[in-house]
């Protein structure tokens, strides 16, 4: 049951007051309970709430807001958004739980109950091959797994687990540092669209909300705080995703990193958090997934790898022939028994449904 009665709208208005924060607007909430309450409330009742910070005058004022709060789910209405607090039933369990979690969220797309079994895997914009192919590895494992993966919907290693997610009919939940009205550039905007059919898009940022550069660290609370545990795919030492590791570590969740050469500037970040031992050095999805006891694949047709069904007998001898790893087009038609002119025509076929990555010098490896 919840504890109040305030409305949407009204808790709206109230975070718009001056001096109010996360934490002093569900204090302001409970202590009150219902809007009349707080319109006839004196000096001497606020001073119990003990919100520091916030001036009894302010919050009086919260009236005024009135409009604001009603722009706002105007426009979270015309783009598909909706507004959950911290007391709805929709919000993620796992997130109440952290230190100064947001009070409200905007949110496309689902959260469903089966989110509570959720991993994030975030890492370097500027990822390598072996961290793109990790990345998809790990991603592809969880969500056959049945867990939900989690990330921040930034170009790089974000983006690729989103993906490898959907690929693999997963869910996936990417939280954003703007307004989800604000989402950029467009490439991140497109594959958000795709995202919300198969998940969710959140974000504590009000709608019309630009990202700033001092919104992501905050962000990044958000994406371990929604996760049993983090993944660090690929990170330098001063990486956004050593800050999400350092929440990860905070909010007593799974830490865990993939070991990168010595010598990678990418991998100096998950390297150290390993050499510190502030995370589990992790080879294999089954590292992470046994930590939290998911042993058991999903029982679900649709997460196989492969749809066979809008394959040709030939692109699945080409397919069959590849690896995680890079092959070149010679090695690929040996294998495969087809001259190279042939595989090629069925390699780039498998490229364009989504099987196949293509490299330089006509090396090929499974998406």
């Amino acid at each position: 049951m919840s504890p109040h009665t305030f409305s949407h709208a009204q808790i709206l208005q109230l975070s718009y007051v001056k001096g109010i924060t996360a934490s002093g607007l569900r204090k302001i909430v409970e202590h009150y309970g219902n809007a009349e309450r707080l319109a006839h409330s004196t000096p001497d009742f606020f001073a119990q709430a003990r919100v520091r910070g916030l001036q009894f005058e302010a919050l009086q004022g919260y009236i005024n807001y009135e409009e604001f709060a009603q722009r706002q789910i105007a426009s979270a209405e015309r783009h598909g958004a909706r507004i959950v607090t911290i007391w709805d039933d929709e919000y993620p369990a796992a997130l109440r739980e952290i230190y100064n979690p947001p009070t409200v969220i905007f949110v496309k797309g689902t959260l469903l109950s089966e989110d509570a079994h959720a991993i994030a895997i975030v890492g370097t914009r500027g990822m390598t091959e072996y961290g793109r192919r990790m990345t998809e590895v790990f991603a592809r494992s969880f969500v056959e797994h049945g867990v939900t993966v989690v990330s921040g919907l930034a170009r790089g290693v974000d983006s690729v687990a989103h993906g490898a997610a959907l690929k693999y009919n997963g869910r996936t939940i990417a939280v954003v540092a703007s307004g989800l009205d604000e989402i950029s550039p467009q490439i991140a905007k497109q594959l958000s669209d795709k995202i919300i059919h198969n998940g969710a898009v959140i974000s504590e940022y009000k709608m019309g909300i630009k990202a700033m550069p001092a919104f992501f660290p905050q962000r990044n609370r958000i994406i371990s705080g929604i996760a049993l545990g983090t993944v660090v795919v690929e990170s330098a030492v001063d990486g956004g995703a050593m800050i999400t590791a350092g929440f990860a570590l905070d909010q007593n969740r799974g830490t865990f990193a993939i070991p990168g050469r010595t010598n990678d500037p990418k991998s100096t970040g998950t390297n150290l958090l390993i050499k510190d031992s502030r995370a589990k050095l992790v080879t294999v999805p089954e590292d992470v997934l046994q930590e939290f006891g998911i042993a058991q694949k999903k029982d679900n047709a649709k997460a196989s790898a492969l749809n066979i069904e809008n394959i040709s007998l030939f692109e699945r001898k080409v397919f069959d022939s590849l690896a995680d790893n890079p092959k070149h087009i010679d090695e690929i038609a040996e294998t495969s028994a087809i001259p190279s002119s042939e595989a090629l025509v069925h390699l780039l076929s498998l490229e364009l449904k989504g099987y196949v990555r293509q490299m330089a010098g006509k090396m090929f490896a499974r998406e």
